[in-house]
């Protein structure tokens, strides 16, 4: 990783205006940026997605197109917690990715919707809530309050940890799960093209399996004996640990 020489807006404009203009990175700039330049990653999943269809024009029968990565973990500094694998340096994360028509990606974001609640209320019996949110990368972009239309937007699904505390109302909920739609911003910034010439939207849904599991582990405990029948039935039975 190559970590920021400063992190002040203002050393990096320069950078931002070069983007904004050319709609490309200066890469020789870029290195006089970082400290100690030797790599990079994305934070996200899903914008390395996007590059497959980089300046194509797609005939519209394609849409919507639906593709998925867990080839591993996420590049992403997320560390804090104090309870182990709530929050941890490097999670594991399955982003789902999908582009279309507008309306084809808000309906595939209600039949993830669909899909999720079945596993979290039939399979997993988790206590857990959603709340609609603008996402920082669109705050960021003057886009606030997008979330209010229920178009476009982030989902953010909560789960109450029973050991940070009994009062429900007040104590802190652990966001273990996302489902977006982005809208036009990603097809546009990757200049994929609909051969219509229909505008695209997209949405993506980040599914971090340690926050699944500690979740899961903090509402059903460790004792396998109290965990849901439907869930046993999909494990079948646990994977044999280590002797030590």
């Amino acid at each position: 990783m190559s970590p920021p020489a400063s992190r002040d807006p203002e050393f990096w404009e320069p950078v931002i205006d070069h983007v904004k203009i050319t709609g490309e990175v200066p890469v020789s700039l870029l290195k006089e940026k970082l400290r100690d330049p030797i790599g990079g990653m994305c934070y996200a999943q899903c914008p390395v997605l996007y590059y497959f269809f980089e300046n194509k024009i797609i005939p519209d029968d394609e849409f919507p197109i639906k593709w998925f990565d867990n080839a591993g973990p996420s590049g992403r500094w997320e560390s804090g917690g104090i309870h182990g694998i709530e929050r941890v340096n490097e999670f594991h994360r399955i982003e789902v990715v999908w582009i279309g028509k507008k309306e084809q990606v808000i309906e595939v974001k209600d039949e993830l919707m669909e899909k999720f609640e079945y596993i979290f209320n039939d399979i997993l019996d988790l206590e857990w809530r959603t709340a609609w949110v603008t996402p920082w990368y669109m705050a960021q972009a003057g886009e606030k309050g997008i979330e209010e239309t229920r178009e476009r937007g982030t989902i953010d699904f909560e789960a109450y940890l029973p050991y940070r505390g009994p009062d429900r109302k007040t104590v802190q909920w652990l966001e273990f799960q996302n489902l977006s739609v982005i809208g036009p911003k990603y097809p546009d910034a990757f200049r994929i093209k609909a051969q219509s010439g229909t505008e695209l939207w997209s949405g993506c849904s980040g599914i971090g399996l340690e926050r699944w599991i500690a979740t899961f582990l903090a509402q059903k405990g460790l004792n396998p004996e109290n965990w849901p029948e439907k869930f046993m039935k999909k494990l079948e039975k646990l994977p044999k640990g280590v002797s030590l």
